[in-house]
């Protein structure tokens, strides 16, 4: 889910059915669905143009589309009919190459040739059918392996010798690889390649104080600080031992269905969920640009780094939290952190149900200068404690815990499934 920067418009998906639905925030704060758009394949991530009116929409397929913020009337659907975009033009090259075959029911007589028949005519009519959104869409790039994230960038072009920029794709995947091409509509020019991790790499962010910064992290026991443009690592920051410390002081309940983790013992491995950037407000703070905060998979606390204004980033805090993290959101007005948190999943050696339904779905921090470290006491956490007191209510008469867990974890828990295993593994 992201929000524009006015704040009147929100972009939400949808994994069970593909959908990305544009909502209206109204006068009152109630929410207004504009339109929803299905997309062949499950969107992994979302992003805004620079001008915020066309969504960059990537799948874990490889595809990136770019669609409007807001659906064209029908007058300029006719016209879009008539003169289909770029990226459908060679779909109508594609089905004219369709392979026919040339066999038929009045050829093949036994019953092994008529069932691969069968199976050749099924697989030609559904290559005829692929493709076939019914709005405005372009197909802007694609990976051979597997797109976990995407950014997109607009810098300042060095030497002009007028103010102009440039914007760039800025695009993860499976097989280590982070693609930088040119922003839409020329996405399918690449300009380099930021090549130095060994495992995925499932998220990337570019720093807002400087956008020629770039954080990635994924299956690594590291993050890595690049110079982009220049596809130049400026620093490699560790991970896995501060995940280590954490996993050593909590106590998992045994549960069949998870592996237990092995990170505090010095063989298991990191997931990276997600890596956020925090700017500090002008005129608050004098030692850091800014904060990166890093959440990781099955890990109940956040990791927090200072950005010094030299550029050195190093390890700040890491806050533990009541739950797995999910998600976050920051506030840079307020220097908060606002995360949700999986409230299922336990983490005491508590087995009866009523101590683990009081776990909270949300939570926030926000920095103190004062005791130059992050504190519970957010301006928010009033509303904070509103929303936990409604959800706990909801919950004891939502379905059987256990089962509505069971059916939401592979959507929650799939960043380490990218993983590749060696031949000698299950």
């Amino acid at each position: 889910m992201i929000v524009n920067s006015t704040g009147k418009h929100i972009i939400a998906v949808t994994g069970e059915d593909k959908c990305i639905r544009v909502l209206e925030v109204l006068a009152d704060n109630t929410l207004l669905q504009i339109s929803e758009r299905h997309m062949p394949k499950r969107p992994c991530s979302v992003a805004f143009t620079t001008d915020e009116s066309t969504i960059l929409c990537a799948d874990k397929f490889g595809d990136v589309y770019a669609i409007p913020l807001f659906e064209p009337h029908n007058d300029q659907k006719d016209a879009m009919d008539k003169q289909p975009m770029a990226a459908e033009q060679p779909n109508k090259q594609a089905k004219s190459n369709l392979f026919i075959p040339a066999a038929t029911t009045l050829t093949v007589h036994t019953k092994r040739n008529q069932q691969a028949l069968k199976n050749q005519q099924s697989l030609t009519s559904k290559s005829s059918e692929k493709n076939s959104l019914d709005f405005a869409h372009q197909l802007l790039l694609g990976h051979v392996s597997l797109l976990t994230d995407l950014a997109y960038v607009t810098v300042l072009v060095a030497g002009s010798t007028s103010p102009s920029t440039r914007s760039y794709l800025l695009t993860s995947d499976r097989d280590e690889h982070i693609r930088v091409s040119r922003g839409f509509p020329q996405a399918h020019i690449i300009e380099g390649y930021c090549l130095g991790h060994t495992e995925f790499v499932s998220k990337l962010c570019v720093t807002p104080w400087d956008r020629d910064c770039l954080i990635s992290g994924g299956g690594d026991d590291y993050l890595l600080i690049w110079k982009w443009l220049s596809s130049e690592v400026q620093q490699r920051v560790e991970l896995k031992s501060l995940v280590a410390g954490v996993e050593k002081k909590i106590t998992r309940a045994p549960r069949q269905d998870i592996e237990q983790s092995t990170i505090a013992t010095g063989t298991g491995s990191v997931a990276v969920t997600g890596i956020w950037a925090l700017q500090t407000p002008s005129g608050k703070e004098e030692k850091y640009e800014g904060y990166i905060i890093v959440a990781c998979e099955r890990v109940p606390a956040l990791i927090i780094y200072s950005w010094h204004k030299n550029g050195k980033v190093e390890h700040h805090e890491t806050l533990e939290v009541e739950g797995n993290i999910l998600d976050v959101a920051v506030v840079p007005k307020q220097m908060s952190i606002l995360y949700t948190i999986d409230n299922i999943e336990d983490y005491s050696s508590a087995t009866d149900d009523q101590t683990r339904h009081h776990l909270p779905n949300l939570g926030s921090y926000c920095y103190s200068c004062a005791a130059c470290s992050w504190v519970k006491d957010s301006p928010v956490q009033q509303s904070i404690n509103t929303i936990n007191e409604w959800a706990a209510t909801q919950e004891s008469t939502a379905p059987d815990l256990e089962l509505r867990g069971d059916y939401i974890r592979d959507y929650l828990y799939g960043t380490e499934k990218l993983r590749k295993r060696g031949l000698d593994e299950d």
